[in-house]
């Protein structure tokens, strides 16, 4: 019986379907992305079987999610995604997500 508890609870851990997978994957990859936009195609090609969806998924849950203009590498314009960073010093950041959790508290 304690193997099938922890056979469950690891299940529960990980994506069940390819949407959620899709999901999890589009994400870490917008958290990891430090050099600028993701482009639909590069989210494919890092295994992204239906990014666009991935991408709306993500801003249904609440993820800020930019839309910029981008190069794909033969120089012609594209759409990227990038997540939403705010504006302004780190402190202040902090600042005033603690200010709007005493708020709603």
């Amino acid at each position: 019986m304690g193997h099938r508890a922890a056979a469950a609870g690891i299940d529960q851990t990980q994506p069940r379907s390819v949407g959620d997978r899709d999901v999890a994957r589009a994400l870490a990859l917008l958290e990891a992305d430090q050099a600028g936009p993701i482009t639909i195609a590069a989210l494919r090609e890092r295994g992204v079987k239906a990014p666009a969806q991935a991408v709306y998924t993500l801003q249904l849950a609440g993820y800020g999610i930019d839309r910029v203009s981008c190069e794909d590498p033969d120089g012609r314009r594209t759409l990227g995604y990038r997540l939403h960073r705010p504006s302004g010093p780190k402190s202040d950041r902090l600042a005033g997500s603690r200010e709007a959790g005493g708020e709603e508290a």
